[in-house]
């Protein structure tokens, strides 16, 4: 759909992306009415208000019904396909939009995307960081920090945007071309959105679609569901395809050809340019922990260097970057056992990556909102460094169920388990049992929405949690 065709464009949810996308839409669509809808509760504090100072018609509640003679739905990523009003709109055939896909059509930046089951916000923000220490314009956004919605116009031309990109972002662009695009790995997770994990793929691999000769696929070379995929034919684009691996002595690509960005057999991380392998720093050197971040700071070094970072300004950051919040986060010690916020890990697969950086001596609290994942692996996989698994949230049951099937099949071998509901509870026991030099570790496994308002509000609650055992203020 062309842009400059449309009289009437409703912008669908109004938290984080959907305010900016309806003010960028008042701005650069004078001619046309519109509307922004809110099925849900009231928006935050100010936002109808804004809204409507800037010209805006503002729905919210019963009210929030699609216009009549809407050319155009844009959907914020947290409004699920069910909603009454995406509902109504695929009914009567009018397009629908994600909020990146708006953007896109008024930023005119160079773009790198980055998606994939999990660390996708390390990565991002690790390449953001990248560009900022080699002193380059970047701006970090999507699906972690600023909407894209709210760049044009904010941002300059010259700046590289970083763009941390969801399913749910994708599931609905059209014309949506990142410069480079970054996969990083492909484990089932949002079932109960994309309803199965053909869905869930489909939606991301549409990162790659419009690509373009100029542009670059980044791909990891090491993950199974990539491979899948590739081997099926499935990534469609015309971006020239690069691979990177974090398995140490790995020099092929699939398919044969050599392998785009890799670790040495002695553990020295490497990229190809221009033809030519340069080297990065050493895999000890790395100022994050866990065998994934080999490979997110892979990633991110490869994605920046793609478009001229020099490879020695990455590799300083490589050494340097201090994480995200909300992902093995150290909350602080007590009692000499170290607290590691890592709410952030909403699947199975985040969570088995965290328990790589701890190799024993962990108490693991599992639990939160039902996404329908399976949960057997996991309670197998704890075997080993987890103490005990202390299961909370609406999880907790088929937690239990799984931890209580693998105990019958392994014995003694088993990790113990014990339903405590809440996180506070959790906490409280591990802080009673755990000795000094163990670990606690918030790696739920699931989402939060049963019982915070997301994966950030849960993690902040966990650090007030071990902020109290330690006796000091609010973090």
């Amino acid at each position: 759909m062309e842009i400059d065709d449309v009289r009437c464009l409703a912008v669908l949810g109004l938290r984080r992306s959907g305010r900016p996308a309806a003010l960028l839409a008042r701005r650069k669509l004078p001619a046309a009415r519109i509307v922004a809808l809110d099925e849900g509760d009231a928006p935050p504090e100010g936002a109808a208000a804004e809204l409507r100072a800037a010209g805006v018609e503002v729905l919210l509640g019963a009210a929030a019904v699609l216009p009549s003679a809407v050319d155009l739905l844009v959907k914020s990523p947290g409004v699920p396909n069910e909603s009454a009003a995406v509902q109504e709109a695929l009914r009567r055939g009018v397009v629908l939009w994600s909020e990146v896909e708006l953007a896109a059509r008024f930023l005119g930046n160079r773009l790198i995307g980055i998606t994939g089951t999990n660390g996708k916000t390390t990565t991002t923000e690790l390449t953001g960081a990248i560009f900022r220490d080699a002193g380059l314009p970047v701006a970090v956004g999507g699906n972690v920090g600023h909407a894209l919605a709210g760049m044009p116009d904010a941002v300059p031309l010259a700046a590289t945007v970083v763009a941390e990109l969801s399913s749910f972002q994708l599931e609905h662009i059209e014309r949506f071309r990142p410069d480079v695009a970054v996969l990083l790995n492909l484990t089932e997770d949002h079932l109960d959105r994309h309803g199965d994990y053909r869905g869930y793929v489909a939606a991301k691999l549409r990162l790659f679609e419009n690509q373009v000769e100029d542009d670059v696929a980044l791909l990891s070379a090491g993950d199974p569901g990539i491979l899948v995929e590739a081997a099926a034919g499935r990534f469609a684009g015309r971006g020239r395809r690069l691979w990177f691996s974090a398995e140490r002595g790995r020099e092929a690509a699939p398919g044969g050809g050599p392998l785009d960005a890799g670790v040495e057999a002695g553990g020295r991380l490497w990229l190809r340019l221009e033809g030519r392998r340069v080297g990065l720093c050493a895999a000890a050197e790395l100022a994050l922990r866990g065998d994934h971040n080999r490979q997110n700071s892979l990633a991110a070094a490869a994605a920046a260097c793609t478009l001229g970072v020099p490879a020695a300004a990455a590799a300083e950051t490589l050494r340097s970057f201090a994480g995200v919040p909300h992902r093995l986060q150290v909350a602080g010690i007590a009692g000499g056992v170290t607290y590691v916020n890592d709410s952030k890990a909403t699947n199975v697969d985040a969570t088995l990556k965290a328990l790589t950086a701890y190799r024993t001596g962990v108490y693991l609290i599992l639990g939160g909102y039902e996404k329908g994942a399976d949960f057997g692996a996991l309670a197998a996989a704890t075997e080993g460094p987890v103490k005990q698994a202390l299961l909370i949230g609406v999880t907790a049951p088929r937690l239990e169920a799984a931890f209580a099937a693998r105990a019958a099949a392994a014995g003694s071998r088993a990790t113990p388990y014990v339903v405590c509901g809440a996180l506070e509870a959790a906490v409280l026991r591990a802080a009673r049992e755990a000795a000094p030099g163990d670990v606690v570790l918030l790696s739920p496994a699931s989402a939060s929405w049963d019982q915070y308002r997301d994966y950030e509000e849960r993690g902040e609650h966990f650090l007030k949690l071990v902020n109290e055992l330690r006796g000091v203020g609010p973090s």
